[in-house]
């Protein structure tokens, strides 16, 4: 998340003679493998808010040995692995539905000037019977919601869960131009004005908001080498922060085209894998000043932020991503 925001809501190791073992991915977007070079500088994150769920999915295809027949006779070859393997791990794979391996939901947070963005600007607060800010568990009208023109984001409003926050995008995924079953998470329309203006999708490790990796006791990313996802849109950082506020690692990413105001545009999107070898996160605050090297049992969120540059084309736009997962030496 971000360095300044508060809560509010590798090498890629090359194995000679190594068995790969893969996931199936997920039927959605097509794709072209590219990375992305990392750098450059950072602000911070800080915990957002997670809301529950639940739900483990696992699909993995293990490759065997080969079996040929010809002349009479059987002649059987098998691939014995010398080395380690490597397994690709599904973290997130549709946007609409919990993490695979966390149990929890992207959500959506960001700051104005460095501070949380009031949002009660955009919200009928004069209304006192379904608008209240305070925490209900029905969803509000959306009566409720005013001119959004001068926020952050141009996203629906909700008290839902929580108090007064953006709630959810997701964007349906059109593979040959047909729709699939699977939705990425969107940053939809930001629109940063100012320096301390931030926005950012996040996904935390777990419904308690200050565990991290260790803490949550999950073991299936011990030994990650990279992590990848398939993106269109806005540049962004990729962010892996731990429970104190401004100390992460990250990796730039670059922008590529996006066009989301229609259904017929969402048909021709082409959506990009981004592959980041753990050997390329940098550090920001004190794993920048001590140089300290990644470690996945730190991490409490994942993080795709954007922040003011005062160059145009960065400050608006949107991102939409789905199919986030990890490649795991065994």
């Amino acid at each position: 998340m971000f360095k300044k925001i508060i809560a509010v809501g590798a090498v890629l190791a090359l194995f000679a003679c190594s068995s790969i073992e893969e996931e199936k991915p997920p039927v959605g977007g097509t794709s072209s493998g590219s990375t992305q070079g990392g750098g450059g500088s950072s602000n911070s994150n800080n915990p957002g808010s997670s809301q529950s769920g639940g739900g483990d999915s696992s699909d993995s295809n293990t490759p065997t040995g080969s079996s040929q027949s010809g002349g009479g006779n059987d002649i059987s070859s098998s691939s014995v692995p010398s080395g380690p393997s490597i397994r690709s791990i599904v973290i997130a794979s549709n946007g609409d539905q919990v993490s695979e391996i966390f149990g929890t939901f992207h959500y959506t947070f960001s700051l104005k000037a460095n501070e949380s963005e009031d949002l009660t600007p955009f919200w009928d607060i004069a209304r006192t019977d379904s608008c209240k800010v305070e925490k209900q568990d029905t969803r509000p009208p959306a009566t409720c919601q005013l001119d959004m023109t001068n926020a952050i984001l141009q996203h629906k409003l909700t008290n839902q869960y929580s108090t007064l926050h953006y709630d959810r995008v997701t964007t349906r995924i059109y593979v040959d131009g047909e729709a699939s079953m699977w939705k990425g998470i969107t940053l939809k329309q930001w629109n940063l004005k100012g320096e301390g203006d931030e926005a950012a999708l996040g996904l935390n490790v777990s419904e308690n908001e200050t565990d991290d990796i260790t803490d949550a006791k999950i073991t299936s990313l011990n030994n990650v080498i990279s992590f990848e996802y398939k993106y269109a849109g806005g540049a962004h950082e990729f962010r892996l922060s731990s429970k104190e506020n401004g100390d992460f690692w990250y990796y730039e990413v670059d922008a590529t085209p996006l066009d989301i105001s229609s259904t017929e545009a969402l048909k021709t999107i082409q959506y990009t894998t981004v592959k980041i070898p753990i050997s390329e996160l940098k550090g920001m605050g004190s794993y920048a000043t001590n140089e300290t090297p990644f470690d996945i049992s730190k991490v409490a969120k994942f993080m795709w932020a954007v922040k003011y540059t005062g160059n145009a084309q960065n400050d608006k736009g949107s991102l939409v991503l789905y199919d986030f997962r990890a490649s795991v030496q065994q």
